[in-house]
């Protein structure tokens, strides 16, 4: 059975704690002042043995009105309420306020125990068994079981009991999709921190998520603290580790009691984030007695926490109680949510509940209105489902992609739960580095890609195509470096693109020349060939061809070509003549073992001018080797 955390609510002086006290054998009153003014103050907490044997944790909520901050911190934790109504008193103001509560945070299942019913007669338990079916009707509770008791008596106690042990179970069956997640990220609202001598800080809390076990390493959030479990216990007993839905309490080292409040929150580092801005679907209850503006400062209720912040309405400029609308949060202190949390929101002054929130995106932009895109984007994050919410985070990190762990943190999910998620997605293509990106988004780097050599290729019409390092630093700023890699490779996989050298091209570009280049080109050839071994250098070979031919561009196509060899920026050989240069070498080897400087110069008639070069660049291209002032056959002639 998955564990469950049943809550106390109702109106104050109707008997929560002394029912507590009959059940569990437990005084939820532990302050000085709760005795002594005999009311519920701070959260108390029992645990009970039900019947079928399953054991369960009580969290007893106070019920003045003054305190219901308190009552809050609890309650956000229950997985079933135990609503407690007087007999002889029936339905009272903070029984509606606190079932008004539970309801917004969509507690499903409960029970009512009508007691003090010793106190009244069969007419007041008929009145008041009917106010409450009234009052259940419209909430998610109406038709639960109620049972009249009497903690004094000990009357209808085991009725109580069996009711709440059916209760308990349907609530924990996991084939019912029951209780919380075990798995994945743990995630603790902090409700009460004290120290223990010899132990230190203790915080205690109802486990939302995933599992806490000792010498984990935590965090405190907002502050970010960095922590490390010291020790768990769970219904007052050391265990190796507390689960989802289960009362929690930690021991902590590496933080003061000083350092750590209620409302703070204990997590799995670095998968959480606490922001001051939320965008939420905001439901104003039937009861609130007047409508809600934009603007209006409230108090707002998540966990353990209570924060102050502003209500900013997308849809119109005031809520009417009863309705609902999309709206922003912008609060003043950082709160830790995520999708799909509850929230509870009360007005500013006087103090009353006037509504609640469901979080839609924890980490929003700014905005004071919705345009339709936007609108659509908030539609698509409050209904879609997971995947559907992921694909939509993927598409607007545009060409940058998005991390499995910036996707976690936007989600409230796990990195491998995410990167999971994202193989099954047609829509979110996984790069080799890990990156998600939304196949829209593939697509748009790779017609950007063949975009971007088109355009160099028409303005360049001599070359094949741009060096592939200047096509990446174009693109630096819009595609990451390895989201141009892996789009490089596709295209030329696919044929869109083609490689030449070091150059990207289109596939079937070829040369285009003016006239002028034509006759220009014709006259460079000449002079290369004209100059035998003795190369013309480059001022020499474009004296006289106008800068509209773009001399050094038809250089650069022979080279590309294959039709010269550059052995300097300023030193060209026509193919054929440098072929010649390697014929003699070789021929010079066929006789010599070596070849000397002197050798060489007499070999082609040329001045050491040309000749220091040429033999650099035969040392390069592996047909000589220098050892000392000498050349020997490189790798080309021994093979």
């Amino acid at each position: 059975m998955r564990p469950v955390i049943v809550g106390t609510a109702g109106h104050i002086d109707h008997g929560k704690t002394a029912l507590v006290r009959r059940l569990t054998g437990i005084d939820t009153d532990r302050l000085k002042e709760e005795k002594e003014r005999g009311i519920s103050i701070d959260l108390g907490f029992a645990h009970l043995r039900l019947p079928s044997g399953n054991r369960v944790a009580i969290v007893d909520v106070p019920g003045h009105e003054r305190f219901v901050k308190n009552m809050l911190a609890g309650a956000t934790g229950i997985d079933l309420v135990l609503l407690v109504v007087a007999a002889d008193e029936s339905v009272m103001p903070q029984t509606r306020e606190h079932l008004a509560i539970v309801d917004l945070l969509r507690v499903r299942r409960g029970i009512v125990a009508l007691t003090k019913a010793d106190l009244a007669g069969a007419d007041q338990l008929a009145v008041a068994r009917l106010e409450v079916e009234s009052l259940l009707e419209p909430t998610l509770l109406r038709g639960s079981p109620i049972v009249p008791v009497s903690s004094v008596t000990g009357a209808g106690i085991p009725e109580l009991l069996e009711t709440l042990d059916r209760a308990v179970s349907a609530v924990a069956d996991p084939t019912e999709g029951g209780g919380r997640d075990e798995g994945g990220l743990a995630r603790l609202p902090i409700d009460r921190v004290f120290s223990m001598e010899g132990i230190g800080t203790v915080v205690t809390g109802t486990l939302w998520s995933g599992t806490i076990r000792a010498g984990d390493p935590l965090a405190i959030l907002p502050a970010g603290r960095a922590v490390r479990v010291r020790q768990v216990e769970v219904h007052e007993e050391g265990v190796p580790a507390a689960v989802a839905g289960q009362r929690t309490a930690v021991a902590l080292h590496g933080v003061s009691r000083e350092e750590v409040d209620r409302g703070d929150w204990l997590v799995t580092p670095g998968r959480f984030r606490a922001g001051e801005m939320l965008d939420v679907r905001l439901s104003l209850l039937a009861s609130a007695w007047k409508p809600l503006p934009s603007r209006a400062r409230v108090r707002v209720h998540l966990g353990a926490s209570e924060t102050l912040g502003r209500i900013v309405l997308f849809e119109g400029s005031a809520l009417a109680p009863g309705a609902s609308a999309l709206a922003q949060l912008r609060l003043e202190s950082p709160v830790v949510a995520v999708p799909g949390d509850r929230l509870v929101i009360r007005s500013y002054s006087p103090a009353f509940t006037a509504g609640g929130a469901t979080v839609i995106d924890s980490d929003p932009v700014k905005r004071s209105r919705l345009d339709s895109e936007a609108l659509a984007r908030l539609a698509a994050l409050e209904t879609g489902g997971l995947g559907a919410r992921l694909a939509l985070l993927a598409r607007e990190a545009g060409f940058a992609g998005l991390r499995p762990e910036a996707a976690a943190l936007r989600l409230g999910v796990d990195p491998q739960a995410a990167d999971a998620l994202a193989g099954e997605l047609e829509s979110v293509r996984r790069m080799r580095d890990g990156r998600l990106l939304s196949l829209d988004a593939w697509a748009k780097a790779l017609d950007r890609l063949i975009g971007e050599v088109r355009d160099y290729s028409g303005e360049h019409r001599l070359l094949h195509g741009i060096p592939k390092g200047e096509l990446k630093s174009l693109l630096q700023r819009e595609l990451p470096a390895p989201v141009f890699d892996e789009a490089l490779e596709a295209v030329l996989e696919r044929g869109q693109l083609s490689m030449k050298g070091d150059r990207v091209g289109l596939p079937q570009a070829r040369p285009s020349f003016t006239a002028d280049q034509a006759k220009a080109l014709e006259m460079i050839e000449q002079r290369l060939r004209a100059a035998g071994f003795q190369a013309p250098d480059v001022p020499a070979l474009f004296q006289g061809l106008p800068a509209t031919v773009k001399p050094a561009e038809l250089i650069r196509y022979l080279a590309e070509e294959g039709q010269i060899v550059k052995v300097t920026s300023e030193m060209l050989y026509p193919a054929e003549r440098w072929a010649e240069i390697e014929a003699r070498v070789r021929a010079h080897f066929t006789r010599n073992p070596t070849l000397s400087m002197a050798a060489f110069k007499d070999l082609l008639q040329v001045s050491r001018k040309y000749a220091v070069p040429i033999l650099e660049q035969l040392d390069r291209t592996g047909l000589t080797r220098r050892e000392g002032d000498v050349r020997v056959p490189g790798p080309r002639i021994r093979g």
